[in-house]
């Protein structure tokens, strides 16, 4: 128990650590949004409300953490429940089939794109160009570990 006690510890800096690097970030480019492009109000909303889930949801993990880390049954309950055999099955089927849906849906995106816009087109072009290499490097990576 102890060692998924140190990962939960590892995992909770972590999420604070992003967290409080993201709050940076958006506090410096809200400061300094009189130096940058205006942005519509939507893009604006957005950002905001983007920043916003991700600090509660950074905030959410963290307090979760704080709370089962001292209560041995609460932490047992949460290994068990992450090392399910069947839930791991379940999100590798649902991940792959995922995959095809994205890969099929942007590349029909993408070509329709190109009849209307090229900024469109090279930007979906772009999305899946980076989602590919992903797959890709993550399927060699996990051919050689296995």
């Amino acid at each position: 128990m102890n060692t998924y006690r140190a990962k939960m510890r590892t995992r909770a800096s972590w999420v604070a650590a992003a967290a409080a690097v993201t709050a940076i970030l958006f506090a410096a480019l809200t400061i300094y949004r009189d130096q940058l492009p205006t942005l519509p109000s939507f893009i604006k909303g957005f950002h905001q409300g983007a920043f916003i889930s991700l600090e509660l949801l950074a905030a959410w993990f963290v307090i979760n953490y704080l709370r089962i880390r001292n209560h041995e049954a609460k932490l047992r309950k949460w290994q068990i429940a992450e090392t399910d055999e069947r839930t791991g099955l379940i999100l590798r089927n649902a991940s792959t089939l995922a995959m095809s849906v994205i890969f099929t849906g942007l590349g029909i995106a993408t070509i329709v794109s190109g009849f209307f816009s090229a900024t469109v087109f090279f930007s979906l072009m772009g999305c899946l160009l980076f989602i590919l290499i992903v797959f890709y490097s993550l399927w060699v990576y996990y051919a050689k570990k296995l």
